[in-house]
């Protein structure tokens, strides 16, 4: 699940779809706006009238801590920082604009809002940003205003033009399954720190030690071949649940896929290796923490 939402984040904040122009000026509602009112309330604040004034000032700031709601930002910020641990961005672009660049042209208009409520509503926006896009903005009123609580988009085509399925991408829904996968990597992660030595009577006798840097990412600290040779320092991180390593100087080669045990002291999985002098080793390992099987005498 987590690659799909990388795959959505690429594509929904740099898809170019249809190629029309907008109306309306840079950074301001267009006057023809559609929006109609559906519930009036005593504080002036539950119209479509005062809704989209609002929405003109949200996006002329386009500030997601001043913009959004609080249940958003706390999803939002819990992602950042899961993200920062793990290295994989769950966000690759600007939702307010839908796109990674923004054109010196760029325009909003509010299109409508309805299914006003004293604590909800809803919103379409036409992005016009390079292309023209629609945007479902679900809002809240708290804080004795309105925020932007989730944004929802449809997409159509792939990437070739030909026809697809329209896909619905729901951001806090995606951001949700986001965190739930990657925290499972993260707690991997922190169980790795430590030695790992390797436990079978025939393969490479290898031998991985893992530390977490100050953002917490997994570090690789030793990759050692026992009494054949040592990699310095090859890429690592776990992704989907499992154990990634791998680097390729010169003509060596070392490839990893393992994964935990569920007492955490076991590591079992695939493993490739070849070494310019010939050695060759392609299937199964096993490693285990603390462990070393051969001693020098």
């Amino acid at each position: 699940m987590k690659r799909i939402f990388l795959i959505w984040s690429g594509l929904l904040l740099m898809m170019v779809s249809c190629n029309s122009g907008g109306k309306g000026t840079v950074g301001t509602s267009s006057e023809d706006s559609t929006a109609t009112e559906t519930v009036s309330a005593d504080d002036g604040k539950h119209t479509a009238d005062y809704i989209t004034r609002r929405l003109g000032e949200i996006y002329q700031q386009r500030e997601n801590a001043k913009c959004c709601s609080e249940r958003y930002m706390k999803l939002y910020n819990e992602a950042s920082q899961l993200s920062k641990r793990s290295g994989m961005t769950f966000l690759s672009g600007d939702h307010w604009v839908q796109g990674n660049d923004v054109d010196e042209k760029w325009s909003y208009r509010i299109l409508d809002v309805t299914d006003i409520t004293p604590t909800t509503a809803t919103a379409r926006v036409l992005i016009n940003n390079f292309t023209e896009r629609e945007v479902t903005l679900r809002l809240v009123f708290e804080r004795d205003d309105w925020y932007v609580d989730n944004f929802i988009n449809e997409m159509e085509g792939n990437w070739d033009g030909s026809g697809a399925e329209p896909e619905v991408f729901d951001e806090v829904k995606d951001i949700q399954e986001y965190i739930n996968s990657v925290k499972v990597d993260v707690e991997m992660a922190e169980k790795l720190v430590g030695d790992w030595g390797w436990t079978g009577d025939t393969g490479p006798e290898l031998l991985l030690g893992f530390t977490l840097n100050e953002d917490g990412q997994l570090q690789n600290s030793e990759c050692t071949i026992y009494r054949i040779y040592s990699f310095h320092h090859p890429l690592c991180g776990v992704y989907d649940g499992k154990l990634k390593l791998a680097q390729r100087p010169d003509q060596n080669k070392i490839d990893l896929s393992l994964q935990l045990n569920e007492k955490g002291d076991e590591l079992s999985g695939h493993i490739e290796l070849k070494l310019a002098d010939g050695y060759h080793y392609d299937g199964h390992i096993t490693l285990r923490k603390n462990y070393f099987r051969y001693e020098d005498n």
